[in-house]
């Protein structure tokens, strides 16, 4: 400590410009011995020290240097060898450079706790190797984005990313990528940056990534191989968009299959736990009673069990050893308001199962020939989530769930009834094609059956028809419902009204509506009231031209 402090006091604004004394000659010698240095090494880890020690523990940079030595910071960057070799020891480490070897303007330096450890109990140095010191390709990746979105020419970004593959040319994620793409170094330039964005959890626009990576007259030619979807990176299934308009508004995101390069067995850690606006988790169901005919119990039964989750390896099992198909696809369909979407909830809140719910009419995107690939990525997502929840404890499948898809099963349009007839007959080609891959879960439910493409009829094992439930089923529901009603009431109600499930709901809604709003409840003629207004058309008064 008595030699860095004569050191550094005759170092300290001097320019770099030492009048040597014998004190200071004797402290400089005792110092390079001691951390096995030059001089002018020994200069540079002294400074970092004092301003380590006068700055709270604060990285140094070159600009801190050079206020240290009251010089320009060019003068400081002359002894870019030095640092380089304090680096190699292991004495500092960069904290901003995104490869550790390369030093620029913008790296700054932290001085390893072991060596000061030592330096202040006077002790021989010795600098464990650890992770900190030697960055792995994941840590490199992740900033590496700070070379490919700098300021720096685009040559130079290049040599340091071939630098980069250099140092890591054992990674076999570097092997695949200058196997997939041996001559185009900037796409993979691209697909780095990507990856830097993913493990820090940024969206990457197509717009700004181009500008990075590509030389400026490129950059239409190259946006457009983009968003036809031809570029190498698309093509290879490593970039998908996540929204996609034009140059300027298109996002881009890495696929499952580039984490899985990326991360290998460690891929599962990336992975968020299912969740969404989307994803529906067993244990948030509200458990409900539900009422049925007593040949769509039966029915409803006889699925459930088959999805509980020993039963269905057993299914599964015994299907691929017949060389059948294993997916389980189920057809719900009849009158709105039976129940076909409130029992999807049900079985699978019974088994504990996610539900992957699909909105299709979001798949109708007005950009041409999106709405295929809208579709595809809803079957890839519902195929990654089977993954994801096979890694969780429990392991159970989800189910997807194609609610109201009265609209992509019906039977196909002639094709000359334009863009729109042809745009719906590929979305069908495209599901009826993965239900014949199918190897989980899937229900659809519709209310218009009648007009079902027999393609589509063939693929669903289970087909349930619900109609509007029985005067039993009826009366059991408004009892559920309502259970103050009296046994004379409650057969009245389900005898003389032909109501569904959902408009029961409807009513009670209602009533409970009343009862915050007034404090009581309805009577026998006001809930008869309720019920007439419940049907449309049912009552007398006409509105309208007639």
């Amino acid at each position: 400590l008595n030699a860095i402090s004569v050191l550094t006091k005759k170092l300290a604004k001097s320019k770099l410009k030492i009048k040597r004394t014998q004190e200071f000659t004797k402290a400089e010698e005792h110092l390079n011995a001691y951390f096995g240095t030059t001089s002018d090494a020994t200069w540079m880890l002294c400074a970092m020290i004092s301003y380590y020690f006068d700055h709270n523990g604060n990285e140094c940079s070159f600009n801190s240097l050079s206020e240290f030595f009251d010089c320009p910071v060019m003068s400081t960057m002359a002894y870019k060898k030095d640092i380089e070799n304090l680096l190699a020891k292991r004495y500092i480490r960069n904290t901003r450079a995104a490869i550790d070897d390369e030093i620029d303007l913008k790296n700054e330096f932290k001085i390893s706790q072991e060596l000061l450890r030592e330096v202040l109990h006077n002790e021989r140095i010795v600098i464990s190797k650890n992770e900190a010191d030697n960055k792995s390709l994941l840590d490199t990746i992740r900033t590496i984005d700070r070379i490919l979105e700098g300021s720096e020419a685009l040559s130079e970004k290049k040599r340091r990313i071939e630098y980069f593959e250099t140092k890591f040319s054992d990674e076999k994620f570097v092997k695949d990528m200058k196997l997939l793409m041996p001559d185009d170094i900037y796409a993979r330039m691209f697909f780095y940056d990507s990856c830097s964005n993913f493990l820090q959890g940024y969206k990457m626009s197509l717009d700004s990534t181009i500008g990075y990576v590509y030389y400026s007259f490129e950059k239409f030619s190259v946006a457009e191989t983009f968003l036809n979807e031809t570029h190498v990176l698309l093509k290879y299934d490593l970039l998908e968009f996540t929204e996609k308009g034009n140059l300027t508004d298109s996002i881009l995101e890495i696929t499952q299959k580039a984490k899985e390069m990326l991360l290998g067995e460690n891929v599962k850690l990336f992975t968020k736990m299912a969740s969404g606006t989307n994803i529906i988790q067993p244990d948030k169901i509200v458990a409900k009673e539900l009422f049925y005919n007593p040949e769509n119990q039966s029915e409803i039964d006889r699925l459930t069990s088959s999805l509980q989750e020993e039963n269905l390896k057993s299914i599964q099992e015994r299907l691929c050893e017949k060389g059948l198909p294993k997916g389980i696809a189920v057809l719900l369909y009849g009158a709105p308001g039976t129940g076909k979407t409130e029992s999807v909830y049900q079985i699978a809140k019974t088994t504990g199962r996610l539900i992957l719910h699909v909105d299709i009419s979001s798949a109708k995107s007005c950009w041409f020939g999106e709405s295929e690939k809208i579709v595809k990525k809803i079957f890839i997502n519902y195929k990654n989530l089977c993954k994801s929840c096979k890694n969780e404890k429990d392991g159970k499948m989800p189910v997807l769930l194609f609610n109201e898809a009265d609209g992509i099963l019906s039977k196909r349009k002639d094709v000359s009834s334009g863009n729109v007839a042809q745009t719906e007959n590929a979305i069908q080609n495209i599901i009826l094609e993965e239900m014949e891959k199918l190897e989980g879960i899937m229900i659809a439910t519709t209310n218009l059956a009648d007009n079902l493409d027999a393609a589509f009829e063939r693929r669903f094992l289970f087909k349930i028809k619900f109609e509007n439930p029985s005067v039993d089923a009826k009366k059991k529901i408004w009892k559920s419902k309502l259970n103050w009603l009296s046994e004379s009431d409650l057969a009245a109600f389900a005898q003389d009204y032909d109501l569904s499930g959902g408009q029961i709901d409807n009513i009670v809604r209602k009533i409970t509506m009343d009862e915050v709003l007034t404090g009581a409840r309805p009577n026998f003629e006001e809930l008869r009231n309720l019920c007439k207004n419940e049907k449309l058309g049912s009552t007398e008064k006409r509105i309208g031209f007639f």
